[in-house]
């Protein structure tokens, strides 16, 4: 007995040694909490995440249309200590002629974070005067090579592999595109919670690397890169050379909202006053119970 009493405590310390080595989601800042923000790829995405998270619990503040100015301020109404992921989902509406704005904006959310992990994708957007997403995907990936556990899921590879997957516009997935691109988020929030390590970005034009045994709308095989070819059309105000706001202060595009932008937007003002109903309804049940029992 005594023997079999050794083995026992031996295998508690090693017991103990290995849950000690072991990564930990309980090492991460806050309670579990995931803070998503975003632009209109956002609303699109979102409405996926709690299924692909189960148990997760998340809360999401996303506008259409907004720049990375726009939504570092989502990021201020919504942050709490509470949270341990960040999604910053931004730079879509950025004028790619100036990824200072997000490598700004970036940084202020990493002051604010600390310890925090920070799920922030690639970026697939418009070609303005010529310029790519190329300096806005740096920007993502020198943020993940200087902060180790960053999370980049690679929506530009995606869409550069998946094209088929877009709507019209060649900015907004269709419901199977969004479907894909939160599967794409919830990995990235999965792996932070895991506390496991980012996988390298890829550099170049959109910083979006085909991905393997897929093949890019220019015939690109796996590992390469796939250059964006949307364009832009400049607002009729800038075409007559009138003056209008600082240079990339503003969204490249007006904040139009497609149809399925728009149902999301619908259903989640409808859950929001659903939830406000029953929230009235406890109230006034808690408060007749209250009175009954002073008043029987």
């Amino acid at each position: 007995m005594p023997f079999r009493g050794g083995i026992a405590a031996a295998l508690a310390v090693a017991l103990l040694a290995l849950a000690a080595l072991a990564p930990s989601a309980q090492a991460l800042p806050g309670s579990g909490r995931v803070l998503v923000v975003g632009d209109s790829l956002e609303e699109l995405t979102s409405p996926y995440l709690q299924r692909l998270l189960p148990g997760v619990p998340i809360t999401v503040n996303a506008v259409g249309g907004s720049n990375s100015f726009q939504i570092f301020d989502l990021f201020q109404e919504s942050y709490e200590p509470s949270d341990s992921v960040i999604v910053f989902d931004a730079g879509t509406n950025d004028d790619p002629e100036y990824p200072q704005i997000l490598a700004e904006n970036l940084k202020k959310v990493e002051a604010a974070v600390g310890g925090r992990c920070l799920v922030v994708p690639t970026i697939h957007g418009f070609t303005v005067n010529g310029v790519d997403n190329a300096g806005k995907n740096r920007v993502v990936a020198e943020l993940a090579a200087s902060r180790p556990g960053t999370q980049t899921p690679d929506w530009a590879g995606f869409v550069h592999a998946h094209p088929q997957l877009m709507q019209s516009d060649g900015l907004h997935p269709i419901e199977a595109g969004a479907e894909a691109r939160a599967r794409l988020i919830a990995a990235g929030v999965s792996r932070c919670l895991a506390g496991e390590p980012n996988a390298p970005v890829a550099g170049g034009a959109n910083a979006g690397a085909i991905p393997p045994g897929e093949e890019g709308r220019n015939g690109e095989a796996e590992g390469e890169l796939s250059a964006s070819h949307e364009t832009f059309e400049p607002a009729a105000a800038a075409q007559r050379g009138e003056a209008g706001p600082e240079p990339g202060s503003q969204p490249i595009a007006d904040p139009v909202h497609f149809g399925l932008v728009d149902r999301v937007a619908i259903e989640r003002k409808e859950k929001l006053a659903q939830m406000k109903a029953a929230a009235r309804r406890s109230l006034a049940a808690a408060a007749v119970a209250a009175l009954t029992g002073v008043f029987p």
